[in-house]
């Protein structure tokens, strides 16, 4: 789908070409198929695969940052901050991890995960008591 010249018809970007809209808005219609999701879907393809596949929220940055820097420092690669970590570690325990009480548990720690339409949300994590 061609997305230039195609105008948002909605929201905050209402009457903005979909091609300047920013991808955390993109990332927003399509997880919550909101209007013209499918436009955003195709836009968010055009611009390339260069985004994070988990939304982050500041909560759980702030977390990270005060509940588990140990893990961080201890499990993360060379380079890297603690934002890829948070990126990495959330899919790893997506894939791997075990769901009890509606949190995911792995590597020591819980994830309170949103799943989105595309993209999951991390809301918050903890250590594991």
């Amino acid at each position: 789908m061609n997305t230039h010249g195609v105008l948002v018809n909605f929201g905050k970007h209402k009457g903005q070409p979909i091609t300047q809209v920013p991808v955390s808005y993109l990332r927003w219609m399509i997880n919550e198929n909101a209007p013209m999701a499918e436009v955003a879907r195709a836009e968010f393809e055009r611009r390339g695969d260069t985004m994070p596949k988990v939304e982050l929220s500041g909560h759980a940055i702030d977390n990270a940052s005060i509940r588990v820097l140990r893990i961080w420092h201890e499990t993360k690669h060379e380079d890297e901050g603690l934002y890829s970590w948070l990126q990495r570690v959330t899919l790893e325990a997506l894939e791997l991890g075990e769901v009890k009480n509606g949190k995911i548990h792995h590597m020591g720690m819980k994830f309170v995960i949103e799943k989105g339409e595309e993209f999951p949300v991390l809301k918050t994590i903890m250590r594991k008591k």
